[in-house]
């Protein structure tokens, strides 16, 4: 730090941390235009001339009780893609995503407001371990939510540290031949869970997030949600959706997940095979293999510097009603002997839409049963129920935040603090001992001097008998 702070020079004081604001064109500070805004670039270029603080840049090593709620903002995100807000999804009230809600004239846009980090930089703990030790921090972050803006989901979403591993193994990033101790973080267990919010979180399972249509919004996409890989932290019921009343049925046929057992061809799917290659998806399952599913960030404690991520996610799409009262396309796939199982209604009132002459003929026919199929899969599944969400992919994005030579740094850092501090216990030892040894040779030499002197009284001798003798 630098500057002067209520008359006290702030030169060398805390800070170990870097200032965002030059880095990066989404990051806050830079959009001069907004009424109070704080110029963090210039903040930052005071603190590396050592330059007197204006009052705008003080907030960089304040006072204890002076801080601002810039201070848990370094690095956030004011505004992604040119926008401080996205629309996450259209909804009308329904219990889910529709393929028209966009469209529709009953639906109202969400918003999210852009918010958290971009997981470089973070709240920084500072400098708080014991003088002497190898490292600068104890890889304990502060207790509190780290959010982290995750431009698919178009929100943030709150990363925590994953608590103290078993026999205290800590866990470390490297540099070129030098470890520091680190944090890892990874997200709440009710990442995206139906909340208070409106950003449609949890909708219609807790662990969904509604993001559009894909890519949308559009009204001519599939509804597409989401979520952790393989729903990991989500509702059970996204493992089988049994449950999927939404379109003119009462029961639901619900679905099976599966996924190949190894990395490579596993061949043709087969369920009734007794050494199947594929392992059916449930929730047990996920939760026995977290780790390869759950995204975590490293982050150096002290420093508040993220270090290593890895971002996993999932992507949804929900087959959605093919509504014919609604899409033109939907009522080509009309069944006019009932062997459809949804929109009877819509069917008895295409049928007598029709002239006289076709609906004899029809009825003659025995082709006066006009059914639609169930959802948007259309003939090649038609009994399948709209609204189920079908898992299409998950992908993991890596990202290297902090080199080599910054961890180095780190590393240098903190063998310089444990070098100074071996020093000054060192010497506060030798002057332990030796104001000891002083004290003992004081006392040794005033029991030496009392001993041969004023100890020691001399015992006068008794005084001569003088005998005279008396001649009679």
């Amino acid at each position: 730090a630098s500057g002067m702070h209520n008359h006290n020079d702030l030169s060398g004081q805390g800070c170990l941390f870097e200032v965002a604001g030059i880095v990066d064109p989404n990051y806050a500070g830079l959009d001069m235009s907004i009424a109070g805004a704080i110029d963090l670039g210039t903040a930052l270029q005071t603190w590396i001339d050592k330059e007197v603080s204006e009052p705008s840049a003080e907030f960089l090593c304040p006072a204890a009780g002076l801080e601002i709620d810039e201070h848990a903002k370094f690095g956030h995100y004011d505004s992604f893609a040119g926008n401080d807000e996205h629309i996450t999804y259209y909804h009308t009230g329904n219990d889910r995503i529709r393929q028209d809600d966009v469209s529709s004239a009953e639906s109202k846009a969400h918003t999210t407001a852009v918010s958290g980090s971009s997981g470089k930089y973070f709240q920084p703990k500072g400098l708080f371990v014991k003088v002497g030790t190898s490292q600068i921090s104890d890889g304990y972050p502060m207790k509190i939510p780290h959010p982290v803006y995750v431009p698919d989901a178009k929100r943030s979403v709150d990363f925590v540290f994953e608590g103290v591993r078993e026999k205290f193994v800590r866990n470390k990033i490297c540099g070129t031949d030098t470890c520091v101790v680190s944090a890892r973080l990874k997200p709440t267990a009710t990442t995206f869970h139906k909340s208070g919010d409106t950003d449609g979180a949890g909708l219609p399972y807790d662990g969904l997030q509604p993001v559009g249509h894909v890519k949308g919004p559009s009204d001519s996409g599939r509804p597409e949600y989401l979520h952790q890989p393989l729903f990991f932290d989500g509702d059970e019921k996204l493992y089988s959706q049994e449950d999927c009343t939404y379109v003119e049925r009462g029961d639901g046929n619900g679905i099976k997940i599966y996924r190949p057992k190894s990395d490579g061809d596993p061949g043709a799917f087969d369920e009734s095979a007794s050494e199947s290659t594929y392992q059916l998806v449930e929730k047990s399952y996920v939760d026995q293999n977290s780790d390869d599913f759950q995204s975590h960030i490293d982050i150096e404690v002290a420093t508040g510097l993220g270090a290593r991520q890895r971002m996993r996610f999932g992507t949804s799409y929900s087959i959605w009603e093919c509504n014919p009262t609604s899409h033109n396309k939907c009522s080509l796939a009309v069944g006019s002997k009932g062997q459809n199982e949804c929109y009877a209604s819509a069917g008895s009132s295409a049928f007598d839409g029709l002239g006289v002459l076709d609906k004899n003929d029809l009825t003659t026919l025995g082709r006066n049963n006009f059914t639609y199929p169930c959802s948007a899969a259309n003939l090649i599944t038609p009994r399948v129920v709209a609204g189920k969400i079908l898992p299409m992919y998950w992908f993991e994005e890596s990202t290297i935040h902090a080199t080599t030579g910054e961890i180095d740094a780190l590393a240098d850092i903190a063998a310089s603090y444990s070098k100074a501090g071996n020093v000054m216990i060192r010497v506060f030892a030798f002057f332990t001992i030796g104001m000891f040894l002083g004290f003992s040779m004081l006392f040794l030499c005033l029991c030496f001097e009392k001993k041969h002197s004023f100890m020691n009284s001399e015992t006068p001798s008794a005084p001569a008998t003088k005998t005279e003798t008396t001649n009679a």
